[in-house]
């Protein structure tokens, strides 16, 4: 059986467990969980994994620089 649980800041465990351990002796094996958010990283990396399979039009830094000079006149 799995059991999530919270160690507050002064080591206290804290887990909900079901009715039919109550009074009984068990046994905890800590396992520290991973983070569930992952890295600046592996986020970024998945990001543009991502946006390899769309299907975008690829463009130069000329054309990129011109549209941005565009955007910023058009304001």
């Amino acid at each position: 059986m799995i059991v999530d649980a919270i160690v507050k800041e002064d080591g206290t465990l804290i887990a909900k467990v079901p009715k039919s351990l109550s009074g009984k002796k068990v046994k905890i094996i800590v396992k520290a969980e991973e983070s569930k958010n992952p890295s600046n990283w592996e986020a970024i990396s998945a990001i543009l994994n991502e946006a390899d399979m769309l299907e975008i039009p690829r463009r130069n830094i000329d054309e990129i620089l011109d549209d941005l000079r565009t955007f910023r006149e058009a304001k």
